[in-house]
C-alpha cells in the first residue's frame, strides 16, 4: 500500500469517536440501508452524518453529493441537518433522472426487501419513505463536471464524490471543487481502494489477462465468468484504482494546500473487500497567517 506523504490513516471506529457529535439513529440507519442499499453496508453514511454536525457553522451548510443513485448518501446528509436543526441544503447530482423508473440493483435484493422486483423511480422512493429528508435535497440531472463548472450557489462545506470512478473524471471533479470549497471544507471520496498487488504485477494487467481468458472459454450451457469487466478488479482486489491515482495527483499539484486522511471501512461480505476506505481531503483553515487543521 502506497499513500501520499503526510497521509493520516485513522480506523473507522476511532474516527467515529473523534467526531464529537451524537450518533445517527440506529433505527433510521437500518431502515435506510434496507430500502436504499439493498440491505448492504452503508457505513460511510454514519461518518457523513457526523461530519455534517462537526461544528456549528453559523450559516446554512451547502452540501454536494455526486452520484445520487437511490439516494442513500444524500438522504443521510439531509437527515443530519434535520436531526440537529441545522439550516442548509443538499445538492445531489446524477445522470439518472429523478423520475426514471428502474429496477435498482436487482441482483442485490432478497425477496423480502421493499424494492425487490419493483420498477420504481427515485422520486417515488423518496416520496414513499423519506419525505422529510427529501425536502432538504435538490436533485440535479447532469454530468457532475458540468454542475461544478456552472456552480451558482454558495461555497461548498462538504462534498461527497461517488459518481463516475475513472481517474480522469475524479481528477476533473477535484480540480473544479478546489476553488468552490469553503475554507475548512471537506471532500469525501467513496470507494478509495488502497490497492493490493500479486507477485509485483499490476492488477490491471492480471485482470485484462483474466478477461481475455474468460472471453475465450466455451459459454455453451455455462455462465461465462465475469472477470475483469468495467472497473471491478476481481482477480486482484484493487477496485476503482483511478480514484487513488486522481487523489494523489491532485495533492501533488497543490503542494500541501490540502490534507488527506484515509478511513478504512470494516470488511463486509463479498461486496466489500479488506482494501476499501473513504478518503477525506480537507482544506485547512487559515488563522493569522498560519494553517489550522
Amino acid at each position: 500500500m502506497t499513500l501520499p506523504a503526510g497521509t493520516i490513516v485513522t480506523p473507522f471506529e476511532r474516527k467515529r469517536a473523534e467526531l464529537h457529535t451524537g450518533d445517527l439513529s440506529e433505527a433510521w440507519y437500518r431502515h435506510a440501508v434496507k430500502i436504499l442499499r439493498g440491505g448492504d453496508g452503508g457505513e460511510h453514511g454514519i461518518l457523513l452524518w457526523k461530519l455534517c454536525q462537526r461544528a456549528d457553522s453559523g450559516y446554512p451548510l451547502v452540501i454536494l453529493d455526486i452520484g445520487t443513485a437511490r439516494g442513500f448518501s444524500a438522504l443521510t446528509l439531509a437527515r443530519a441537518l434535520l436531526d440537529t436543526n441545522i439550516s442548509g441544503r443538499v445538492y445531489s447530482v446524477d445522470i439518472i433522472t429523478h423520475h426514471e423508473a428502474r429496477n435498482w440493483h436487482r441482483d442485490k435484493h432478497r425477496a423480502d426487501e421493499p424494492l425487490a422486483g419493483l420498477e420504481i423511480s427515485r422520486s417515488e422512493i423518496w416520496n414513499r419513505w423519506f419525505q422529510a429528508e427529501a425536502a432538504r435535497v435538490t436533485a440535479l440531472t447532469a454530468q457532475s463536471v458540468y454542475v461544478l463548472d456552472k456552480w451558482e450557489h454558495e461555497p461548498i462545506d462538504i462534498a461527497f464524490l461517488d459518481g463516475c470512478h475513472t481517474r480522469a473524471n475524479v481528477k476533473k471533479e477535484l480540480a473544479l471543487l478546489d476553488p468552490l470549497m469553503r475554507e475548512g471544507g471537506i471532500i469525501v471520496l467513496d470507494d478509495y481502494h488502497l490497492g493490493v498487488s500479486a507477485v509485483h504485477v499490476r492488477s490491471r494487467l492480471l485482470n485484462l489477462i483474466a478477461h481475455a481468458l474468460a472471453k475465450a472459454l466455451p459459454s455453451a450451457g455455462k455462465r461465462r465468468p465475469g472477470l475483469g469487466k468495467d472497473n471491478e478488479f476481481v482477480v486482484v482486489k484493487q477496485r476503482f484504482s483511478g480514484i487513488r491515482h486522481a487523489v494523489r495527483e491532485f495533492l501533488e499539484e497543490r503542494q500541501g494546500r490540502w490534507a488527506l486522511e484515509i478511513i478504512p471501512i470494516p470488511t463486509r461480505g463479498e461486496y466489500q473487500g479488506d482494501d476499501y476506505a473513504l478518503a477525506l481531503i480537507t482544506r485547512p483553515q487559515q488563522t493569522e497567517g498560519r494553517a489550522v487543521p
